[in-house]
């Protein structure tokens, strides 16, 4: 079986796109307007043919029914995710800039209890924590003592990174990275290279990928530092390329494979992305992997 259970938040987008950054004091008139539900990752592997649960937490409301039936669309278990009454399901306002494709999120955060009301019938694979709760996810792990955990590092606070300190594989943006190594990037320079990994993995007992999105992936292999380039334009970046190459990721370690393989089918699904690929296919990624190694 391929399971894959994802904690995490769920929210309810309103997008709102502009030509521009608001500029206070100015009247905009928004020509276009749509709503999405997060999470991205989950939707992804959904298409990818995993069976996907998802544990969160989401007011009774309208917004909340919209999100679970959004869900079920897409065949996304939602046995696990806890609707709470008397709160509100969380909001984001998202302002797209059309001109250079930047995003700025206002988030309406409530504060929903994250506690399993129900036993997990299932044996997760994988569980994906983007949602920073280590009593939970112990308790999880502790559970299910095969199941290996992935997290991506999306903030940096002691609640994620001691997630990170239960994880198997931990995804690690660049810029945390160099905040956790206390060491500054120079990507011509393969002494700073070196050091920044090497420091940053003495902090976890798992294993590393520190995520460079206009280079690419900064893993070990063999006992070696070493970076698998990003493909393509190194300027070429779509918005929603990092969310694919995280749940191609995902795929890729619940199906067992070596981390190296793991990671260029990784590198080439944010290469469809980035080139505006719509309905991304991961037999393509696959036989396109296939094809050149």
């Amino acid at each position: 079986m391929n399971n894959v259970l994802i904690i995490g938040n769920l929210s309810y987008n309103i997008n709102i796109f502009l030509d521009s950054y608001p500029i206070e004091n100015q009247i905009y008139n928004i020509v276009k307007k749509t709503k999405s539900i997060g999470n991205n990752i989950s939707i992804v592997l959904s298409k990818y043919d995993l069976n996907v649960y998802y544990f969160s937490s989401i007011g009774d409301d309208i917004e909340g029914k919209e999100i679970i039936n959004y869900l079920h669309s897409n065949k996304i278990n939602t046995d696990y995710i806890n609707i709470t009454n008397n709160t509100k399901t969380n909001r984001k306002f998202i302002i797209r800039n059309t001109k250079n494709n930047s995003k700025t999120i206002l988030s309406e955060r409530v504060t929903n209890k994250y506690e399993l009301y129900r036993d997990i019938n299932f044996i997760p694979n994988i569980i994906y924590s983007e949602k920073y709760d280590y009593n939970l996810l112990k308790k999880l792990k502790d559970k299910f003592n095969t199941v290996k955990v992935i997290t991506s590092l999306n903030e940096f606070t002691n609640d994620a990174l001691n997630i990170c300190s239960l994880s198997d594989y931990i995804i690690i943006p660049l810029k945390y990275a160099q905040m956790l190594s206390n060491e500054k990037l120079d990507i011509r320079d393969k002494k700073t290279i070196i050091s920044l990994y090497i420091k940053t993995k003495k902090l976890f007992s798992g294993k590393i990928l520190i995520y460079i999105e206009d280079v690419g992936t900064l893993y070990e292999h063999n006992n070696i530092v070493s970076i698998i380039p990003k493909l393509g334009d190194k300027n070429k970046i779509n918005s929603s390329s990092y969310d694919i190459y995280v749940s191609t990721f995902i795929y890729s370690i619940c199906k067992n494979f070596e981390l190296d393989k793991a990671i260029k089918l990784s590198t080439i699904s944010k290469f469809l992305s980035d080139n505006n690929k719509q309905n991304l296919n991961i037999k393509e990624v696959i036989d396109i992997y296939e094809k050149n190694n």
